[in-house]
């Protein structure tokens, strides 16, 4: 037993060890692995037999759940009640990055499923003793969990299946002759790995499925403030450091917005966590660039985390997205002395990919076209600035070299990007505060708008210029804002229409050639448009009312948590008492059935060979004498002749194999196969046409077919048991000796309940292993 459980653990260890695949870093197999062993080391309990199996397993069930909630609570995003966040943990797997990181809520599914599965085959293995099945289903249920976790990345070439595969055929084949002291054949082994191998090298692989397509990922709603005023307030701390960067040489963003209102620009409200499936709403360019950055934090305040391109992982815990625009948010404030990294993808088309690119349009570029209540003076100067490009590429162009011209950056300028700040600032006189002149804010979202203006998706990002060096200082005076349109089939292509500003996009040779092009452009239309109506500051927007905090419901989850082991109790409970009424119909047969309950429940289940008067004559004084007399009365009615004249045995119960009477007139001796011990049946009675099994020293008599030679009053029994009346009915078998002996019953498994201790009496009434007897 031993050598199996030892190779059962082994299959567990390697197989969740491997589960380990999925997570960043070495820590996460190593605590599978823990996991597994933790499950093979509660087998001690088990046996213990003081303690019930049933309220044991229970037990232990519910600490890992327990466990696994006060691990996770800390990071649940919205409710932190015991139910959902225990129900969240596997959406927020298959959400996050892959490989995830080895984060502790991360980290719970998996130890939580090592163990379950490892507890199931320690049960098993307890309970059916040379079981050699499960130990290899539960490897095969890690190891497909793997699979579908890391979408078969994990074992590309299949030798980790090789390896459990090995491991199954040593268990199979030499540990099970092993304890048997059969002949090892240590050959065998090698033929069902070489199957494995070359059905891996034959059978062509498909495309992997991927579970988290069918995961809807969780969604945060967060009030997240807009960072686009803080550019003026960065600009004038000048050298004040923000953050510092190790790796290529990117622009790095903070945030994108996406949505105008014709007063502000909005950030985007709803995330999820990174890694999730589903893809933006304009997807990426057919041209990509991966880049990995380390960043860390000096003094930059807020949740917004810099990153590059649209983040597809990141080594920090909390940190959520929103997938259309890229922007990545900490659900916590960033702190001095954050460090992270993170991956992202950008967009890198050639100067020739834009030339002739179009633009979509339909449902999907309705947000990044829209211009709620658009001032007409906006519009028209759109139309002149555009009216000779023949392109959507060429009409960018013109409109970033337009709104660059003659226009100076300010840091001192008035903040703001509603229709009324940008008009003073494309049209305002000379001396008027904020004319011809502002901050990144104002020049991006001029561009912004009139590229909306004249059917060009885009949107605003706040970030930082490229600096150069191996590790790059990040300071407020490198904060700035830059446009960016979509482009069909090449994604998100930055412009800059700040003076002296780069941050990426086509090269500047390329825009001279439009520019050439569009010579008559360049110069740029009249200050403001001479049928432009007088310039309306529109009012300020009504600031969205708070919602008030929705009242806690965390006690539901807890009356769920308690719920379910009350349920549990009930149907046990019902279990147990549906047995105790089969019992009772069934007559003495059914009664000792219960007295052997009792005695399964107090621990002193008799041994099989044991007949029935002798276990009654170990119980207790007290009860010793109720006990033979059930004893005796259950032996006659599992073994007294059947027939039109004789008692007719109770039903419900079948007598155990071997203790049926021989065939022939009479039987005077005692059944010599196991009585009444755990796994017999009575109830059914002796075979048809034979009598009754007689012991002269028990007293229970012989009773001999009616007719046959005995007194001339029918056949009469005499023993310690009472007159038995074949003709009549009888102690055992009729409705009376039946409830004698269920009042027998009732008294010796009284007695038995009572010198047990107190923790075998708590769960007595539901305790499962009495439904396992036959």
């Amino acid at each position: 037993m031993t050598v199996r459980l030892s190779w059962s653990a082994l299959l567990l260890v390697v197989a969740a060890s491997h589960l380990g695949a999925g997570w960043q870093g070495h820590v996460p197999s190593l605590v599978f692995a823990g996991a597994a062993l933790a499950a093979f080391l509660c087998l001690p309990l088990l046996r213990w037999r003081r303690v019930p199996s049933g309220p044991a397993v229970l037990s232990l069930v519910g600490l890992a759940l327990a466990g696994g909630y006060w691990v996770a609570r800390g990071s649940a995003i919205g409710s932190t009640d015991p139910v959902p966040v225990l129900l969240d943990l596997v959406p927020r797997l298959l959400t996050a990055a892959r490989p995830a990181p080895a984060t502790p809520e991360l980290l719970v599914p998996g130890a939580l499923l090592v163990f379950g599965v490892s507890l199931v085959v320690v049960l098993v293995a307890e309970r059916r003793g040379r079981s050699l099945l499960a130990p290899v289903v539960g490897a095969a249920v890690l190891y497909t969990c793997t699979a579908l976790l890391t979408a078969g990345r994990a074992d590309r070439n299949g030798l980790v299946a090789v390896g459990l595969v090995a491991l199954v055929a040593v268990g199979w084949l030499v540990v099970d002759r092993w304890e048997v002291g059969g002949r090892v054949l240590l050959g065998l082994p090698a033929v069902p790995v070489a199957v494995v191998a070359l059905l891996a090298v034959v059978v062509p692989s498909g495309a992997a499925f991927e579970p988290r397509e069918l995961v809807e990922p969780p969604v945060a709603d967060l009030g997240v403030a807009n960072p686009l005023p803080q550019l003026a307030s960065w600009a004038n701390l000048g050298d004040a450091e923000l953050f510092r960067v190790r790796g290529p040489e990117r622009a790095v963003r903070l945030v994108a917005l996406s949505d105008y209102s014709g007063a502000a620009w909005r950030a985007a409200s709803l995330y999820g966590p990174i890694g999730a499936v589903a893809a933006p709403d304009l997807p990426p360019g057919a041209r990509v660039d991966e880049a990995e950055v380390e960043i860390t934090i000096a003094g930059l305040r807020g949740s917004w985390l810099p990153a590059v391109g649209r983040p597809t992982a990141v080594t920090l815990d909390g940190a959520v997205v929103d997938p259309d625009s890229g922007s990545l948010v900490l659900l916590n404030e960033v702190a001095p002395g954050l460090r992270y990294r993170v991956r992202g993808v950008l967009d890198v088309p050639d100067d020739a990919d834009l030339l002739d690119a179009a633009v979509p349009g339909g449902e999907r570029t309705r947000r990044y076209l829209a211009l709620p209540g658009l001032p007409y003076s906006l519009a028209e100067y759109a139309r002149q600035v555009v009216r000779s490009a023949r392109t959507p590429y060429e009409r960018a162009v013109a409109i970033e070299q337009v709104v660059k011209q003659g226009r100076t950056p300010d840091a001192k300028a008035p903040v703001g990007s509603s229709y009324a700040r940008l008009e003073r600032f494309l049209f305002g006189a000379p001396g008027e505060p904020g004319a011809q002149a502002g901050t990144a804010e104002q020049f991006a979202s001029a561009f912004a708008v009139l590229g909306r203006a004249v059917g060009l998706p885009t949107r605003v990002v706040v970030g930082f210029q490229p600096v150069a060096g191996e590790e790059r200082v990040v300071r407020a005076a490198d904060a700035t804002a830059w446009p960016e349109v979509y482009f069909a089939g090449w994604g998100w292509v930055p412009f800059d229409p700040v003076a002296g500003v780069s941050s990426g996009g086509t090269s500047a040779a390329q825009k001279r050639e439009v520019l050439d092009r569009l010579a008559s452009i360049t110069a740029g239309p009249t200050s403001t448009p001479t049928s432009a109506p007088p310039i309306v500051t529109p009012s300020s927007p009504v600031a969205d009312a708070a919602e008030a905090p929705a009242g806690s419901r965390r006690w539901i989850g807890y009356a769920v948590l308690s719920a379910v082991p009350l349920v549990l109790l009930l149907v046990l409970g019902l279990a147990r008492y549906a047995r105790r009424r089969r019992l009772r119909a069934a007559g003495a047969t059914g009664a000792w059935a219960y007295v052997l309950d009792g005695l399964l429940l107090a621990g002193q289940s008799p041994p099989p060979h044991r007949t029935a008067p002798d276990v009654a004559a170990d119980l207790p004084g007290e009860v010793a004498g109720h006990a033979l007399e059930l004893a005796r009365l259950a032996e006659y009615a599992a073994f007294a002749p059947t027939g039109p004249t004789g008692p007719t045995a109770p039903t419900g119960l079948a007598a155990p194999a071997g203790l049926a009477a021989p065939a022939g007139p009479t039987a005077p001796t005692r059944p010599t196969a196991s009585a009444y011990g755990p796994g017999s049946r009575l109830g059914d009675g002796g075979p048809a046409g034979g009598s009754a099994m007689a012991d002269p020293a028990g007293g229970l008599g012989v009773v001999s077919p009616a007719g046959a030679s005995g007194t001339s009053d029918g056949i009469r029994g005499v023993g310690a048991v009472g007159v038995v009346d074949a003709a009549g009915g009888g102690a055992g078998g009729g409705p009376a000796g039946g409830e004698r002996a269920w009042w027998l019953a009732r008294r010796v498994r009284g007695g038995v309940r009572r010198g047990v201790p107190w923790y075998r009496r708590v769960f007595w009434a539901v305790d499962p292993r009495p439904l396992r007897r036959r």
